[in-house]
């Protein structure tokens, strides 16, 4: 498995075969043996998908993995629940952004420090995902895309508040454009199948209107951070003796014609040479 030829082989015949499988159902070829052959390619996809949990349990550094093994299992779900006839197939097919979700959001739980980014797609397809089931039950295309818009913003939020002692503060800026959004477009078209309008929904502009003054007196009331000093130093260091260099003993010997000792070959420490420091004061 560690060889790229064998893992570039691998992934050939699965395409390949879910290739072949695919344009057989297509056909019809496989009609008459409805509901067996749903029951066998459940199982398949659902065996294919724990292909990739075990690959990925053998090299956990191959992550992505974890993507197509969910997917393969999210699929086989949707086969299954399309042998029954109560199962609507816009419930069913949500199933496949779920699943998706469900694979960013386990990458992001094994490292969450490091892998935070596996939110945003994660979070999207379970957005979509909802939205899509949703629509068996609401058919209006503005109410649907208002809750779109609405979920995408509180994933953003969600991942201000999934920082913890470190929020990412940018984060809030497009959970404030998605979530507003979304509720004007709710409010400009209302709910229910005609579109009916309630007179509250014209007056949630005042959220903003208090959001706003909240922010300002807040902003008003908390003392600016004093400016921190900025010190530089360089600690003292050990002078050092190198050969060659007299010492003001050795000096005044030879000046006096005194016969001194052979210099020393070697490097010695011969007291410290004073630090330095730059101090940068904030003005006032």
């Amino acid at each position: 498995m560690s060889n790229p030829l064998y893992s570039k082989l691998i992934w050939s015949g699965g395409l390949c075969l879910t290739g072949l499988l695919l344009l057989i159902f297509n056909l019809g070829l496989l009609a008459r043996f409805e509901p067996t052959a749903q029951y066998l390619l459940t199982a398949l996809l659902f065996l294919a998908g724990f292909v990739f949990f075990g690959t990925y349990a053998a090299a956990k550094e191959n992550w992505w993995r974890l993507i197509p093994a969910w997917t393969l299992i999210s699929l086989s779900v949707m086969t299954f629940l399309s042998t029954i006839q109560s199962v609507d197939g816009r419930v069913n097919a949500g199933l496949l952004f779920v699943g998706l979700a469900v694979a960013f959001f386990h990458i992001y739980l094994l490292k969450r420090q490091e892998r935070w980014w596996t939110v945003i797609p994660g979070g999207f397809m379970l957005v979509i995902g909802a939205v899509v089931m949703l629509s068996s039950f609401i058919e209006r295309a503005e109410t649907l895309g208002s809750i779109l818009f609405i979920g995408m913003g509180g994933v953003f939020l969600g991942l201000y508040y999934l920082g913890g002692t470190t929020h990412r503060w940018w984060s809030l800026i497009p959970a404030a454009i998605l979530g507003i959004f979304g509720i004007f477009v709710f409010s400009l078209n209302g709910f229910g199948q005609e579109g009916e309008r309630s007179a509250l929904l014209n007056w949630w502009p005042l959220l903003l209107i208090g959001l706003g003054i909240y922010v300002g007196n807040r902003t008003i009331h908390t003392p600016p951070k004093k400016e921190e000093l900025v010190v530089k130093s360089a600690p003292a260091r050990p002078r050092r003796k190198f050969a060659g260099e007299k010492t003001i003993e050795a000096l005044a010997k030879t000046k006096a014609g005194q016969k001194t000792d052979p210099e020393p070959q070697t490097i010695s420490s011969e007291g410290y040479v004073p630090g330095t420091s730059i101090e940068v004061l904030p003005e006032e």
